[in-house]
């Protein structure tokens, strides 16, 4: 039996917008900080091939989505989730989603920093080692121990990320929105 996973993603309005003309919304290159980000991101989409399934065609990144913010299972704050999304005044669409569990692979928000940091997650903590890129890399799978058991690390606040392929249309179930501040 397939478990549905309630999700929470914040997208800009014209994407939006799009998946209400073509029923579906997918990651779109040219809003990704690609300069920065792309290795990692690419990472992500090759852990998601092996984890959850290839894309549909054409499709390279994840759209991205929260499942869990500060330990809590509830709606992002948008007075606090709404910074940073494009210049002031940006109309932003908060998305509450209902999606198949087997569609999308939950991931640490905060090891995923040092994956975007080209940092490693090794534990126990050796400052003074130094690791090959093999290495680091594979630590990098840590992000998906989503209970942070590391060196019994207690975590209350844990935020735990959700990545898919996409979102369809049928899976909105509330769309709220809002202006970047």
């Amino acid at each position: 039996m397939r478990c549905i996973m309630l999700l929470w993603s914040i997208q800009h309005k014209r994407a939006y917008e799009k998946m209400e003309q073509t029923g579906v919304l997918r990651a779109d290159k040219n809003f990704i900080a690609t300069d920065w980000f792309e290795n990692s991101y690419l990472w992500m989409a090759e852990q998601m091939k092996k984890r959850i399934g290839e894309p549909p065609e054409s499709v390279i990144f994840p759209v991205w989505a929260w499942y869990q913010w500060e330990g809590m299972r509830k709606r992002p704050d948008m007075r606090v989730h709404g910074r940073n999304w494009g210049e002031k005044g940006t109309p932003v669409v908060l998305l509450t989603i209902e999606i198949p569990d087997n569609l999308v692979l939950l991931s640490d928000f905060d090891y995923w920093h040092c994956v975007l940091n080209d940092g490693e997650i090794i534990f126990p903590i050796d400052d003074s080692a130094v690791y090959s890129e093999e290495e680091k890399q594979k630590s990098w799978e840590n992000i998906f121990d989503i209970s942070c058991s590391f060196e019994d690390e207690v975590h209350p606040h844990l935020s735990t990320q959700a990545t898919m392929w996409e979102i369809k249309r049928e899976w909105v179930k509330k769309a709220e929105y809002f202006v970047a501040r």
